[in-house]
């Protein structure tokens, strides 16, 4: 058998963050003729499919908290009719913590969603207005303390350094107060400056400044020592686990499996074979067609490198080397390995190698290097 995740994306947002460059609309009235199209989307992928089975379902967006649990519960149901989605299978709902509430805990995990990821972001109102996200910090401790006494054990709570007017400092705060409530798994992102984005605008015309690049780095080596010292597995650039509590919806995309992508805008993978939807909620639901690409062996190559050298586990020469390469192929990368290794930017390991944590920062650049012409 064959595994593969799904993924279902709601393109919908209260109001838009700053930073963020994923397909949304602060605009709902397309919402009943994108769900229809969505729900149609699941069912015409059944064949193409019907050797996979899913060990992972996830709500991404946007935000999908906002959808009433009655069309979450739809999308879930459709999918274990459609799909063969394992009984135990993880299935995440990415939530703000203005849309969580005591009852919607319990509507949530009545369906049959059985892990939240958290948008915090931050634990500072200050913070919160420059990246203008639609919460406040008294809203994301209490969201987390609700969620304590939930049915929920499994979830994960995002929060950003980098953030303009950051210090290390104040980034101590934040993982000081995120230690008191010891969520079992945590994602924690360099706020990225992405083009054609508010905070682009605002950075590029002096409004705001991110911290240096000294500083960010020392707000990642803080956090790797906060986490270590705090019982979490550093197992991903961005992701950190206490025992047993890792991602599989993640995970499985860090293996360069294949995925099936739901929803405007949303990437699907086979193997070979890339696509994805219309970023337009109206054409999409007007059953625009995908765009679509084939990977060659070196394609598949860079990108399981770029997938894998941000983990823990590494790159794999017998998993992770395309058989369809020759030992032409093979020999350019294996020098260009023992060169990253001389210079200390890659590690050796048994089954492969792996960027060593403490260069996680500069991996896309040790990436690139390792790239066959």
């Amino acid at each position: 058998m064959k595994y593969a995740t799904l993924y279902l994306h709601i393109p919908y947002c209260k109001q838009a963050c700053h930073y963020c460059d994923f397909h949304f609309s602060t605009v709902r009235s397309t919402e009943n003729e994108v769900v229809e199209r969505m729900l149609r989307e699941l069912a015409e992928g059944q064949s193409t499919w019907s050797e996979f089975e899913f060990s992972s379902l996830y709500f991404g967006g946007g935000t999908p908290s906002i959808l009433a649990p009655e069309l979450l519960e739809c999308f879930i149901n459709r999918a274990f009719a459609l799909y063969h989605l394992q009984e135990d299978a993880e299935i995440t709902l990415e939530a703000n913590p203005d849309d969580i509430t005591l009852e919607r805990l319990a509507q949530w995990h009545r369906i049959g969603i059985n892990r939240l990821s958290v948008g915090l972001q931050s634990f500072d109102n200050g913070e919160l207005t420059i990246i203008n996200r639609a919460h406040r910090a008294e809203h994301s401790q209490q969201c987390l303390q609700w969620i304590y006494e939930s049915p929920f054990e499994n979830y994960t709570v995002d929060l950003m350094y980098g953030i303009p007017g950051s210090t290390v400092e104040s980034w101590k705060e934040q993982l000081h107060t995120l230690a008191s409530f010891r969520p079992p798994h945590l994602s924690c992102y360099a706020l990225t400056v992405e083009k054609k984005t508010v905070l682009h605008h605002q950075v590029k015309s002096g409004e705001i400044s991110p911290p240096a690049d000294d500083i960010i780095v020392k707000q990642f080596e803080v956090l790797d020592q906060w986490a270590n010292d705090h019982g979490y597995t550093h197992y991903e650039l961005s992701n950190f686990a206490q025992p047993g509590m890792h991602s599989s919806h993640n995970s499985h995309y860090w293996t360069g499996a294949p995925y099936l992508g739901i929803g405007p805008g949303a990437h699907s993978f086979d193997g070979t074979r890339r696509w994805w939807n219309i970023s337009n909620n109206a054409f999409y639901a007007q059953g625009a067609n995908p765009t679509e690409e084939l990977l060659s062996p070196q394609d598949i190559l860079h990108e399981r490198l770029m997938v894998r050298l941000r983990t823990a586990v590494g790159f794999r020469w017998e998993d992770d080397f395309p058989t369809e390469l020759g030992r032409a192929e093979r020999f350019v990368l294996e020098q260009e390995v023992a060169r990253a290794v001389a210079q200390g930017e890659l590690v050796t390991k048994e089954t492969g190698f792996t960027i060593p944590t403490e260069r996680w920062m500069e991996s896309d650049r040790i990436i690139a290097q390792l790239f066959l012409d």
